[in-house]
C-alpha cells in the first residue's frame, strides 16, 4: 500500500495521467474550434500542417501555465511554512503544506507530460484528426438538425424550385450562428446571439 492510498489519495501518477486527459481533450477542442472556423471564415482548405501547429502551440501554453501553477503553489507554501514555526501549525495548516507540495509536483509533472505530447509528431497528428473528425461530426449534426427542423419532402415539386433559396439561408444563419459560437468557445469574446 503506498503513502497516497493510505491517506484516501489517488497516487500522483494516476492524477497526472486524469489531468493530461483533461488536458488534451481541451485541446482537441481548441483545435476543433480552429478547424471550423478555418473553414468557415476564413474558407481555407483543411491544412493537417496549420492544424498540428495549432496543436502544439495549445501544449505548450498548457504546459506554461502548469510551470507558472507549480511556482505559484511553491511560494504559497513557502509563505505558509515560514510564516510560523512548525510546531505552531495547526493540523489543517500541515494538512495544506502536503497539499501544496503534492499540488506542485502534480503541475510539474503535467507540465512534463504535455510537452513529451507536443514533442510527439504522431500524437499531435492523433489528437488533430481527432480535432477533423469533431468538426465534421459538429456540422453534420448542425446541417441535420437544420434540415430536420424545415421538414422537407424532397418528392415535393416545391422542394426542388426553393432550395438555391434555403441553401443561401443555410450558409447566412447556420452557419454563421456556428461560426460565431465556436468564436466564443475559442475565447474570443461573447456572442451577440
Amino acid at each position: 500500500m503506498t503513502d497516497a492510498t493510505r491517506h484516501g489519495r489517488a497516487p500522483i501518477s494516476r492524477i497526472v495521467d486524469e489531468g493530461l486527459l483533461i488536458a488534451l481533450s481541451s485541446v482537441r477542442m481548441a483545435v476543433k474550434n480552429d478547424i471550423i472556423v478555418a473553414g468557415l471564415a476564413e474558407h481555407a482548405d483543411y491544412d493537417l500542417a496549420r492544424f498540428a501547429e495549432t496543436t502544439g502551440r495549445e501544449l505548450l501554453a498548457l504546459a506554461h501555465e502548469n510551470l507558472e501553477s507549480a511556482v505559484r503553489v511553491a511560494r504559497q507554501r513557502k509563505e505558509l511554512t515560514s510564516a510560523t514555526w512548525r510546531l505552531d501549525l495547526s493540523q489543517d495548516q500541515l494538512m495544506d503544506i502536503r497539499q501544496l507540495k503534492l499540488r506542485k509536483r502534480v503541475h510539474k509533472r503535467l507540465a512534463v507530460a504535455l510537452i513529451a505530447v507536443a514533442d510527439d509528431e504522431e500524437h499531435v497528428t492523433r489528437l488533430v484528426r481527432d480535432a477533423q473528425t469533431a468538426a465534421s461530426e459538429e456540422l453534420q449534426d448542425a446541417m441535420h438538425t437544420r434540415l430536420m427542423r424545415l421538414s422537407l419532402d424532397p418528392l415535393d415539386p416545391e422542394y426542388q424550385r426553393s432550395r438555391a433559396e434555403r441553401t443561401e439561408m443555410f450558409v447566412l444563419v447556420d452557419l454563421a450562428l456556428l461560426q460565431l459560437k465556436a468564436d466564443e468557445a475559442a475565447g474570443n469574446g461573447p456572442s451577440e446571439y
